[in-house]
C-alpha cells in the first residue's frame, strides 16, 4: 500500500482538528509529535530520487503469499509514494485478520475490501487471491495507478474484480460521506496504510467514522508510526481497537466490532 496523499499536512488545520478533540495541554504534546514526523518526512524527501528514475527503477521483488495468485509477482517503484508493505507484515496481518473473522484458510466469498492509500495494491490484491469477492483500490496518483497499480491488477488476473479510483484518500472519504452508496456501500474490510508522515492522521480517522464505509462487524486494520501513535484513537465509527501489533517499525491497529474488545483486548 502507502500511495495517496503526497501533499504535507495542513498544520493549521491539524490544530484545529485536534482542539475539538483533545484539551489544550494534550493538543500542544501531539502538534509537537506532528512537528517531528514532518520534519522526517522532509528529510526523506530530499533523499529520495525524482520521478523520472523512479520509472527506471521498477522492480518486481513482491510476491502475493497465498492463494489464487500466490507467488505472482507485482512491481513497484522505489519511491516513497508506493512503500509497500513488507511481505512478512502481510501475511502476519492477513492471518491475524482471518482469524479475526473466523476463517483462517481465506477470506469470506462475497465479501468486499477497501484499500485506501493502494500504492502497488499488494494488500487489496492479497485479499482477492485469498478469496475476497471485490477490491475498490484509493490511489491518487495516475502514474501509479497506470504503470503500476493497473499492471498488478492484470498480472494476477483480478481485473473484473477490481475498481480503482484515482482520488487522493481524504477526498474519497469525503464524497463518500456526501454520497452513503458511494463506491457500494460499507466494506467488509478495510486497510489503511499512509505515506504515514505525510497525511494527518486525526483528518483521516474523523472522515472515517463519518463516512458510511464501516458496518458494524467491519474489520479494519490501520499502519502508523510510533511517533503518531497517540493519535490513534480507540474508537473510529461503530467500530473499536481490538489488537495493535509490531512488526519491527511498523506498528498496526486492529479495529473490528465492539464485542470482540472484550475477548481479545488490547496488546
Amino acid at each position: 500500500g502507502s500511495g495517496g496523499a503526497a501533499s504535507a499536512v495542513d498544520l493549521e488545520a491539524q490544530e484545529a482538528l485536534l482542539g475539538r478533540m483533545f484539551k489544550p495541554h494534550k493538543v500542544k504534546e501531539l502538534m509537537a509529535h506532528q512537528r517531528a514526523a514532518l520534519d522526517e518526512a522532509t528529510a526523506l524527501r530530499r533523499k529520495a530520487s525524482r520521478r523520472d528514475s523512479h520509472e527506471a527503477q521498477l522492480h518486481e521483488k513482491l510476491r502475493i503469499i497465498s492463494g489464487t495468485a500466490a507467488n505472482k509477482r507485482l512491481v513497484s517503484s522505489r519511491g516513497e509514494q508506493t512503500r509497500p508493505m513488507m511481505e512478512k507484515v502481510r501475511q502476519a496481518v492477513f492471518n491475524m485478520v482471518q482469524a479475526q473473522a473466523g476463517t483462517v484458510g481465506g477470506l469470506p466469498t462475497g465479501t468486499r475490501w477497501l484499500d485506501l492509500f493502494a500504492g502497488t495494491g499488494s494488500v487489496g490484491l492479497e485479499a482477492l487471491s485469498r478469496g475476497c469477492g471485490e477490491t475498490h483500490f484509493v490511489e491518487m496518483d495516475p502514474w501509479v495507478t497506470k504503470n503500476v497499480l493497473g499492471r498488478n491488477i492484470t498480472t494476477c488476473g483480478f481485473k473484473r474484480q477490481s475498481v480503482v479510483h484515482t482520488y487522493k484518500a481524504e477526498d474519497f472519504l469525503r464524497k463518500a460521506i456526501d454520497l452513503p452508496r458511494f463506491a457500494g456501500g460499507a466494506f467488509d474490510f478495510i486497510s489503511m496504510c499512509p505515506p504515514y508522515l505525510l497525511v494527518s492522521y486525526p483528518e483521516l480517522f474523523d472522515l472515517l467514522g463519518r463516512s458510511k464505509l464501516m458496518h458494524e462487524t467491519t474489520i479494519m486494520f490501520v499502519e502508523y508510526p510510533s511517533q503518531l501513535a497517540q493519535q490513534v484513537p480507540d474508537k473510529v465509527g461503530p467500530l473499536v481497537r481490538v489488537k495493535d501489533r509490531k512488526y519491527g517499525r511498523t506498528l498496526m491497529a486492529i479495529y473490528g466490532p465492539a464485542p470482540l474488545a472484550g475477548e481479545e483486548g488490547e496488546e
